[in-house]
């Protein structure tokens, strides 16, 4: 089985917190919805678009902590102090 990637479009505040919190190897939900455009091109040919926009993006995993820091240190939300 092959993967196929897409681009995702995120706005405003949606944008600003998935390219504060994501990097590259988390898992992550989106629900998104599938824009087509179509356009004539300066030569006068119909073209055609399709755009994938983000409309609420759920975090499901962490990156793993890099091999410089202290894996004790790495902040655990399974770890609740009381």
């Amino acid at each position: 089985m092959d993967t196929e990637w897409h681009r995702i479009t995120c706005w405003g505040g949606l944008g600003k917190t998935v390219a504060e919190h994501c990097e590259k190897g988390m898992k992550v939900l989106v629900h998104c919805r599938i824009h087509y455009t179509k356009w004539t091109d300066a030569a006068g040919n119909d073209r055609y678009g399709c755009e994938i926009i983000a409309e609420k993006v759920d975090f499901l995993s962490r990156p793993k902590p890099a091999e410089s820091e202290n894996p004790e240190l790495a902040c655990r939300d399974d770890e609740i102090p009381f």
